[in-house]
């Protein structure tokens, strides 16, 4: 796992003062700054990160489960070309995770 392969999600609404927590910091940390939260990650896994608003009494915990994964598969799609030595060609390259899910393009 490489620590600069961080993930960047906002809190979209609310006061803007969260607590933000995960429930397992062997497997990734978070740090946030006002509506910016990242995740950091350590190893393969999943996490659940917590958020709620400080500032609002009867505010809900939102919780959102992340999966923390290497790349188990790779695959490249040629469109159909075969690629003859020392040549170049545009292929779209697809990545799943150790669950065989499709990571997102981003």
């Amino acid at each position: 796992m490489q620590a600069q392969n961080t993930h960047t999600f906002n809190i979209l609404h609310g006061s803007g003062h969260f607590s933000v927590k995960v429930n397992d910091t062997s497997i990734a940390d978070v740090r946030h700054i006002n509506r910016q939260v990242t995740l950091i990650p350590k190893k393969a896994g999943t996490v659940r990160i917590e958020v709620e608003d400080v500032e609002l009494p009867d505010s809900v915990v939102t919780e959102a489960e992340l999966v923390v994964s290497d790349i188990l598969i790779l695959h490249l799609d040629s469109q159909g070309y075969l690629i003859e030595q020392d040549d170049s060609l545009n292929m779209t390259v697809t990545a799943f995770d150790t669950h065989g899910t499709e990571f997102d393009k981003d």
